[in-house]
């Protein structure tokens, strides 16, 4: 089994992931979540709010001149349509804690990992770290694998 996306798949990645909502911004609240069926995949430069490109500064994102690129990955899922003009695109980008989820749904499928037609069932944001810490938590009801 082969990672490696073609050029095919990248454009397909990028055209699925353009506009696609993402139902974990700054305004979610707790119980809040999706389901869908995973449909892309991208994985991009991060840039900051002015369009500069990011990397790895002494384990910092920082504008830079050399460095690591900080790349974000996203899932495109397609979703229940929210309202008439909505096209039912999710993007979850996977963070740290959105990883943790997402890799424990695996694990509980017996899923070597995720792949495209796979399906994740009732992915909920449960709330902020307890304890002050940084970060957040989330849920992740199944993954269930695409059918051979």
């Amino acid at each position: 089994m082969t990672n490696a996306l073609t050029d095919l798949d990248q454009i397909n990645a990028e055209l699925m992931g353009q506009g696609a909502r993402n139902p974990f911004g700054k305004d979610v609240i707790p119980g809040q979540g999706v389901t869908g069926e995973i449909v892309a995949v991208v994985r991009r430069h991060r840039h900051n709010s002015q369009g500069q490109p990011l990397y790895w500064v002494n384990r910092k994102p920082m504008v830079a001149q050399s460095g690591d690129p900080v790349i974000d990955s996203q899932l495109i899922l397609v979703c229940e349509k929210a309202a008439a003009d909505d096209d039912g695109l999710r993007a979850i980008t996977l963070d740290r804690d959105m990883q943790r989820a997402i890799a424990a749904g695996v694990r509980r499928a017996r899923a070597g990992g995720i792949a495209i037609g796979g399906y994740l069932d009732g992915l909920l944001y449960i709330g902020p770290v307890e304890g002050g810490g940084y970060g957040r938590v989330y849920d992740l009801g199944a993954y269930i694998p695409p059918a051979e």
